[in-house]
């Protein structure tokens, strides 16, 4: 009964978190207190009938979810609104009878990653299929497009994929990893760049997608069918 409840919770808020990540791409803190003040009280009913084993699953599933959360946070692999939902859920749901040795957050999150794995290959599909602004760079044809400097004002969830700075009178770019923001001094700098012939009329820039979806759809995944990284491992073990 509890489980089904701290599921249920789980899953009206995170389909809510979804509706605002791509609305309005930020999550009211709200929701995550909301699925802590759920889960606390069913985890200390837990702990006093179940004992020191659910106290250690709790435990375990709470700090394991929360470093690897807060990695990836400092890494730019998510935002903050994530980070807080995964550490929720551990809350939510620290145990499951899933043969997995992972918390169902961590679970939750791998499944999430896997499937945001299929972005670049939709980017480099996108990319094959354009007629203008076709790349023969084959590595950057999976990380983001090329969009007109002069369109990037009226371009919104879009961040470039090269900082450019001159150093020496040469104008430089560099991989950044996330991407770099854009703003009108950013774009101002780039018409500047293509005015004086240092770049072209087109810059690469990589989609800003909101990361609540995948977590949404690695939550069922691991709620319906388990971890996808020990199905893929077991079909290539047997193969």
């Amino acid at each position: 009964m509890i489980e089904q409840v701290n599921v249920t919770v789980c899953i009206l808020i995170l389909l809510y978190a979804c509706y605002l990540d791509i609305k309005e791409r930020s999550v009211t803190n709200v929701l995550w207190l909301i699925m802590i003040a759920v889960g606390i009280p069913f985890a200390i009913y837990d702990i006093i009938i179940y004992g020191t084993t659910f106290l250690f699953a709790f435990c375990y599933s709470l700090a394991f979810t929360s470093a690897l959360a807060y990695i990836f946070f400092k890494l730019n692999f998510f935002g903050g609104a994530d980070a807080k939902c995964l550490i929720a859920i551990s809350i939510l749901i620290p145990t499951t009878s899933l043969p997995d040795p992972f918390p169902f957050a961590i679970t939750t999150l791998f499944n999430a990653a896997i499937i945001s794995l299929t972005v670049p290959i939709f980017l480099f599909l996108y990319n094959m299929l354009r007629v203008r602004g076709r790349r023969s760079d084959f590595v950057t044809s999976f990380v983001g497009y090329n969009v007109p400097i002069a369109d990037l004002e009226n371009k919104r969830n879009l961040r470039l994929v090269h900082l450019y700075n001159e150093e020496e009178g040469e104008l430089k770019k560099k991989h950044i990893f996330g991407g770099v923001e854009i703003d009108e001094e950013i774009i101002e700098e780039l018409k500047t760049y293509q005015e004086q012939g240092k770049i072209e009329g087109e810059i690469l820039v990589t989609p800003e997608l909101p990361f609540m979806p995948f977590i949404t759809a690695g939550f069922f995944i691991s709620l319906l069918y388990g971890n996808l990284i020990f199905h893929i491992m077991s079909y290539f073990i047997i193969a």
